[in-house]
């Protein structure tokens, strides 16, 4: 007979002192949360003397990297920041030193290749940077689709509703993973094309 053994129907006391036991074992350890480990880890960076700094100093330290953050974020976010931003990824000619003679050069070789969408790109690159060989358009880094259109439909009023259909189609193929069709390459090329032989309005 084991004298020891438990009893099969232990008190309520005796119960609560057994759930406590089994508990207490290792198998049942609650790992820290990461949350925790970063805590402990952080606020032994500064437990050089002692018991280490109190909790506040914590909460002060995260309050102001949160401030930071939000700082950082509020200068990005500013519509300074975005213009500036937006000119510089969604400007035509984002190529230095190429002129209009190499776009119109390159719009020709991707016909033969049956590329569309390199045709309406650098055909309609031709047409802006011929602007800008004519004085027509400043050389202004930046500068948009729309933005060339507007000026170059002034300078060939004749023309400007095909100019801002080519800088539609740029802005569809170059931002908006459209596809040129052979019918918008032809267009495009054939607009370069009146307004190399046009005369503008000064």
């Amino acid at each position: 007979m084991i004298l020891d053994a438990p009893p099969l129907d232990p008190s309520r006391s005796e119960g609560r002192r057994l759930l406590e036991d089994e508990l207490s074992k290792p198998r049942y350890a609650v790992e820290p949360s990461l949350w925790d480990r970063f805590r402990e880890w952080f606020l032994g960076l500064f437990d050089t003397t002692g018991p280490g700094l109190p909790g506040w100093v914590f909460a002060v330290v995260v309050l102001v990297a949160l401030a930071l953050v939000a700082l950082l974020a509020a200068v990005l976010l500013r519509p300074e920041a975005r213009s500036a931003r937006k000119a510089t990824t969604r400007q035509v000619l984002d190529e230095r030193g190429v002129d209009a003679t190499a776009y119109r050069n390159r719009a020709k070789a991707a016909v033969r290749e049956g590329d569309w969408d390199t045709v309406v790109l650098d055909g309609y690159r031709a047409i802006v940077a011929s602007g800008v060989e004519r004085t027509i358009l400043d050389d202004l880094p930046g500068r948009t689709a729309h933005e060339a259109s507007l000026v170059l439909g002034d300078a060939f009023s004749a023309e400007a509703g095909r100019i801002r259909f080519a800088a539609d189609r740029f802005d569809a193929v170059r931002y908006g993973h459209d596809h040129a069709s052979e019918e918008d390459g032809h267009r495009v090329l054939s607009l370069d094309e009146a307004l190399a032989g046009a005369r503008w309005a000064r």
